[in-house]
């Protein structure tokens, strides 16, 4: 059997990541392959008051990062700890708050195991936050399709092998987004259909400027995409509008070029800003 190691940063939510633990402990899947638990404490200001053990899991690892780094470097910092280690076949990252749901863990293991060495993303198919939530996404969806012509139905929950894992590992984009990494840099995938989970307590903690910036944050790792696109539009543009508006073109021309200059300024300052 193979050796699924699952991933979830953590930061003060322990009674989420308990309530998580236990159901898929309760999934009784240790009978599809070995299951080991990383945490990674992004140095929590409330203690862990006791201890984590749940007898099918082979192994339960804490690591707690040296300052508070955030949810998607936390990700990066787990499985750059992970690439010096032979202990596992795959990968699964999730979240610790019930949004990535427990009993699809399953489904990627099952997964795995009918087409091997592959990564399989949990492409969202349903969500159940808000409406305004909702819409914002969409349009985080296609903001991302229009910039960098990738269209991403997928968070960081996956199961990834570790010869993709080795793949990544040393690429800086990683440390600002690692579904915009393994978008941009893995191109064998496969998926399995995800309906976003209810949180266990209390409400998402991603508001909408936060969702702005994840959203600014992928689209930084396909930024000379961006800037390919984005020159190519402008030109066009500019083409436009000097054969049909000629006597308002540096009217027509200039906030537009202004706009684009904008957008490729917060793209590579975002990159090299998050990429260490």
């Amino acid at each position: 059997m193979k050796t699924y190691k699952i991933l979830i940063p953590v930061f003060n939510d322990w009674e989420s990541l308990f309530n998580l633990l236990s159901k898929i402990h309760d999934l009784k899947i240790n009978n599809l392959g070995h299951i080991k638990i990383l945490i990674i404490d992004d140095c929590s200001t409330e203690l862990l008051d006791k201890k984590i053990e749940f007898h099918s899991f082979a192994d339960i690892e804490i690591i707690k990062n040296s300052k508070n780094v955030g949810h998607g470097k936390s990700i990066a910092n787990g499985i750059n700890y992970l690439s010096k280690k032979n202990d596992f076949d795959y990968l699964i990252v999730m979240d610790g708050d019930g949004e990535d749901r427990p009993e699809e863990v399953k489904e990627l293991i099952l997964k795995s195991i009918e087409i091997p060495s592959v990564t399989i993303t949990a492409n969202r198919i349903k969500r159940s936050e808000s409406t305004f939530f909702k819409l914002s996404y969409h349009l985080h969806k296609i903001l991302t399709l229009v910039l960098t012509g990738y269209s991403i139905k997928f968070g960081n929950f996956m199961c990834i092998p570790k010869q993709d894992l080795n793949l990544i590992v040393s690429n800086k984009n990683l440390f600002i987004s690692f579904s915009g990494t393994v978008a941009k840099f893995i191109k064998n995938k496969t998926d399995i259909p995800s309906i976003r989970g209810v949180r266990y307590h209390g409400p998402t903690k991603m508001s909408f400027l936060k969702l702005i910036r994840h959203s600014l944050l992928i689209i930084s790792t396909f930024r000379k995409e961006v800037t390919i696109r984005l020159s190519i539009l402008f030109l066009i543009y500019s083409t436009f509008i000097f054969y049909f508006f000629k006597n308002n073109f540096l009217l027509l021309l200039l906030p537009v070029a202004a706009a684009n200059a904008l957008i490729i300024f917060t793209l590579f300052f975002l990159y090299e800003k998050n990429s260490s």
